[in-house]
Parts: structure tokens; C-alpha cells; sequence
């Protein structure tokens, strides 16, 4: 099949980092697999096998199935050159009226948290399209024990974005500083433009961090095993994709609900909490003194993320598109 995807751009992001990482999938199962942007530049923070074009060759190509996750791209999606168009619900906060407008476009949803959001609001059955992580580029922490250094804690540090809710971890990782307990934050970020990378630059805090940036997202499993606890403060989200790469490196998880229904099982293979400061330094606290309790999260979190892989989703949304129809 000839597949393809119409993106705004190819910066490191959750939704475009979805359909690169599917997309070099694709092209190992013997299919095309194309990403349209305005500008048509290829990604500088990741290995894509397929090739980039601009929106020009959307009417061009020959394609079977087209995607796009953004409804500000919906004339492009209804005038590509394309058997199959398809909205990938990724952002919960993204208006499906559009869409639903047109009688040829099918919805994916790549969560759980969208698909009952979609069924509750726009009464319909999308189809589940949930996940995911590449597995084989992370290992699972061999050890839980810390003794002689601070307690790492590891948050995204995308502040430009105020949903990501990195200041509500910061604020709780002070008190507890400040209570005395020996912790260090480990944050990490690429800046998308140049305000992100002004408030990086002029990132402070009371406790002892490191904030990483422009790391080689091949070797995120490094950057998350340096940790002993990782943390998620998102107000709302399709899919948490550090949510669950942290998961697949073994990390024991705290987070909101916001993209986790399908990866965080409250006591089991996470802990959820609401959105605010004083429950996470609750929880952070009771996993800072509890190993045994960051010992079975952590496993069981590593276990259970494996189903969530994108070899996975790629077989499950090729059956699909072969089964539907004759592409």
C-alpha cells in the first residue's frame, strides 16, 4: 500500500512523532509510507525512512490511504489524490464537527481517553488505533535501590506548554526539598521555537536539576534509566507518549489521568493522582520511601506497556485498511 500522512510540520512533537515512528513500520512490513508537510523538510531529530513532500504532491501521488490528525488540514485531506482518507484523533481538544461533516472520512483514535470522549461527545464508534512505543529501544531498569545519592526524578520539561503541567511537579519537588529530602530533577526538553528555548535558558529552581536538551531521541532509554521515578502533570492529552516510554524503560509512573486509561492501573502499574501540587508531593513522598512498592510498579509497568508497541498498531491498522477495503 501507498500511505502517507499530512502534518504541519516534522518538529519533535507527540503526534508527529507517532506517525514517523509508524511510518518506518510500515515501510519494514513492504509498504510506502509518505509524510506531507507545507515545507516538505525532513525530521533532524530522527531516522525516517520514508520520504517528505510538500502539500503540491498530495493531488499528484497515487495513494491508498491518507491520515492527517489536524482539522485546520482538512481541505488537503479532501482533495488529495487518495482511495481511503483518515482523521487520527490524537489532541482531545481538536473539534470533530468538521470532520464528521464528510461521509468519506473515517476516525482513528489513538487512546482510549479519545475513543469515550469521541463516543460520549460525537456518538461514534472510532476506530481503536491505541498506542504506542517502540519496546525494542528500551530496557527495563535493573535495580530500584538508591543509596548514597539523591532520588532522581525525571519530568518533560516542555514549559512553553502550560498543559503539560511541568510547574506543578517543580512546585512539589521544592517542598519536598525544602522538608529536607535528598532529590534531584532530571528534565528534558528539545525547544520547538524561541520562546521555549528562552524559558529553558532561564529555567530555575530550589532544588539540584539537570535539564537536558536536543537529546538523541534514540536514546531516550538512557535518559529515562538515570531516573528512579518519573512524573506527569498533563491537564488533558490523546496519548502520553513519555508516560509510556518511561513505562517501557521500567520507571515506576505518578501521572493524571490525561492519555494514560490505557497504560496507568492506579496501584498497579502506576500511580494516578489529580492535578494537583500537594498530591504529588504526597505521592512522589510515598515513592521515595516505599522501594518495594517502586519495585512492582516498575515491573509491572514495563510488562504491561509491551503490548502497546507500534509493530503492533501497525499490524492492527494494516489488517484493518486490508479488511475494509480492496486497497
Amino acid at each position: 500500500m501507498n500511505l502517507g500522512v499530512i502534518l504541519p510540520h516534522t518538529k519533535l512533537y507527540g503526534g508527529v512523532k507517532r506517525f514517523l515512528e509508524l511510518g518506518n513500520i510500515f515501510i519494514e512490513l513492504g509498504h510506502s509510507f509518505t509524510v506531507y508537510t507545507i515545507e516538505g523538510k525532513s525530521p533532524d531529530w530522527y531516522d525516517f525512512k520514508g520520504e517528505t513532500k510538500t502539500f503540491a504532491d498530495l493531488q499528484k501521488d497515487e495513494i491508498d490511504a491518507l491520515f492527517t490528525t489536524e482539522t485546520k488540514f482538512l481541505n488537503e485531506l479532501i482533495n488529495a489524490n487518495t482511495k481511503r482518507r483518515i482523521f487520527y484523533h490524537v489532541r482531545i481538544t481538536e473539534n470533530l464537527r468538521p470532520i464528521l461533516k464528510q461521509k468519506n472520512i473515517e476516525i482513528f483514535a489513538c487512546s482510549t481517553n479519545i475513543y469515550l470522549h469521541d463516543k460520549k461527545k460525537y456518538s461514534i464508534e472510532a476506530f481503536k488505533a491505541l498506542g504506542g512505543v517502540n519496546t525494542a529501544n528500551y530496557s527495563s531498569k535493573t535495580s530500584y535501590t538508591v543509596k548514597g545519592r539523591p532520588f532522581c526524578i525525571v519530568a518533560y520539561g516542555r514549559l512553553v506548554e502550560r498543559v503539560k503541567g511541568t510547574k506543578y511537579i517543580i512546585k512539589a519537588c521544592e517542598k519536598l526539598y525544602k522538608k529536607g529530602y535528598n532529590i534531584r530533577l532530571l528534565l528534558f526538553d528539545t525547544a520547538v521555537n524561541e520562546k521555549a528555548q528562552q524559558l529553558i535558558d532561564n529555567f530555575s529552581t530550589t532544588v539540584p536539576f539537570e535539564f537536558i536538551q536536543n537529546h538523541p531521541f534514540e536514546k531516550n532509554s538512557e535518559l529515562f534509566n538515570r531516573g528512579d521515578l518519573f512524573v506527569a502533570a498533563e491537564r488533558h492529552a490523546g496519548w502520553s507518549n513519555t508516560v509510556c516510554e518511561a513505562m517501557a524503560c521500567g520507571l515506576p509512573v505518578i501521572a493524571t489521568q490525561a492519555g494514560t486509561k490505557d497504560l496507568l492501573i492506579d496501584n498497579e502499574t502506576g500511580l494516578l493522582t489529580k492535578r494537583y501540587v500537594f498530591l504529588f508531593r504526597r505521592k512522589i513522598k510515598k515513592l521515595i520511601e516505599d522501594e518495594a512498592l517502586r519495585t512492582r510498579l516498575g515491573q509491572n509497568a514495563y510488562k504491561h506497556v509491551q503490548k502497546f508497541d507500534w509493530h503492533q498498531l501497525a499490524l492492527r491498522i494494516q489488517e484493518y485498511l486490508m479488511k475494509t477495503n480492496d486497497v
